[in-house]
């Protein structure tokens, strides 16, 4: 058997506890992949993964580390840092498996993609709802071949109150982070569009920042004859649901649902809902098993010397549509602010 693959862990954060932790130890015990290093500058943070991993070093800084070249390093810290940690990734000759949003914008995306291809060595996105079994099925359904006929348009809901364990308040911070709840829940929704669709034809954007980061967002996008609609928001709850409609029925899918659809056959009295499976009847793989898949690609790629299916590129695509996005921002209206604190939340909107 070879042998496993070396991991850098860059960031100890809550990503990496409820995601990565487990996901690590499942690979662990294949003989796939061994945690060689924990990177954080928080003690206290890295302390929660050394119990899980005690044979992996405990450092504060990347280049404390001590892997040798052809280790992964997953990239799991703050957004600010991404393309900073990639690049002296990249430099030390490991590979890259980069949390999403690659990066802070397109130009250091960019950079990333060059830097890799230069060094010759893997860049790979965390967009693990790619891995999702409903994922596949909705590209299916969307295609030109799809079951139910031509999509004719989408609604996507998604978001709700805050409650990520954040360490620091960093999501909300300007000097931390570029963008607001589309960076961080839309990277995921342009993702999955613009791998189901295309690119865009066209868009409008609207969010609440009044000089400060968005809470709430409104895009509407077309994609030739397909109209679609998506709220994002970390205040309001929402949907949590993506509707697709058909020419011969509508499709629901609902949030972080790995294997699970509702389909309504046009004509039909009531949907379908169920679990997706394989031909032989297993059932289709969950949320947490389609994150342990995509980790596994990505260090059997590293391993085998084979290409990832989400490399730095598709991830640059997202990004290009939010840079867009913010670019041709609109107020969102509010109807509970009065009309004075209208005109200044406007004025505040226009603030570059």
């Amino acid at each position: 058997m070879p042998s496993p693959v070396p991991i850098v862990l860059v960031g100890c954060g809550a990503v990496s506890q409820l995601f990565y932790a487990p996901a690590l130890r499942a690979l662990e015990a294949t003989g796939l992949l061994r945690v060689a290093a924990l990177v954080d500058p928080a003690e206290s943070a890295r302390r929660v993964l050394h119990a899980a991993f005690p044979h992996g070093q405990s450092v504060a800084t990347l280049g404390d580390a001590n892997a040798p070249e052809s280790s992964l390093a997953i990239i799991a810290s703050p957004p600010r840092w991404h393309a900073e940690h990639t690049l002296a990734a990249l430099a030390r000759g490991w590979h890259v498996l980069c949390e999403k949003p690659m990066a802070a914008g397109a130009a250091d995306a960019e950079r990333m993609i060059a830097a890799a291809a230069a060094a010759d060595r893997v860049l790979a996105i965390g967009h693990y709802k790619r891995f999702f079994p409903s994922s596949h099925a909705l590209k299916l359904l969307c295609g030109p071949d799809g079951a139910l006929g031509a999509l004719r348009s989408f609604k996507i809901a998604e978001g709700g109150p805050f409650t990520w364990p954040a360490a620091s308040p960093a999501f909300f911070q300007r000097r931390e982070t570029p963008g607001g709840v589309l960076l961080d829940i839309g990277v995921h929704v342009f993702d999955l569009l613009i791998w189901w669709l295309g690119a865009p034809t066209d868009f409008t954007y609207a969010d609440d920042a009044a000089g400060g980061l968005e809470t709430n967002a409104r895009i509407t996008l077309r994609f030739g004859p397909i109209t679609g609609q998506v709220q994002l928001s970390r205040d309001w709850a929402t949907a949590q649901r993506y509707d697709f409609e058909f020419e011969r029925g509508q499709v629901s899918w609902t949030v972080n649902d790995a294997n699970g659809l509702s389909v309504t056959f046009a004509g039909a009295p009531c949907a379908l809902q169920g679990t997706l499976r394989a031909r032989d009847g297993t059932p289709a793989a969950t949320n947490p098993q389609s994150f342990i898949a995509q980790l596994r690609h990505v260090a059997t790629a590293v391993r085998d010397h084979t290409p990832v299916l989400i490399d730095g590129r598709e991830d640059l695509r997202a990004l290009h549509l939010i840079e867009a996005c913010y670019a041709r921002r609109q107020f969102l209206p509010q109807p509970w602010l009065t009309p004075g604190e209208t005109t200044n939340a406007r004025q505040w909107a226009l603030q570059p």
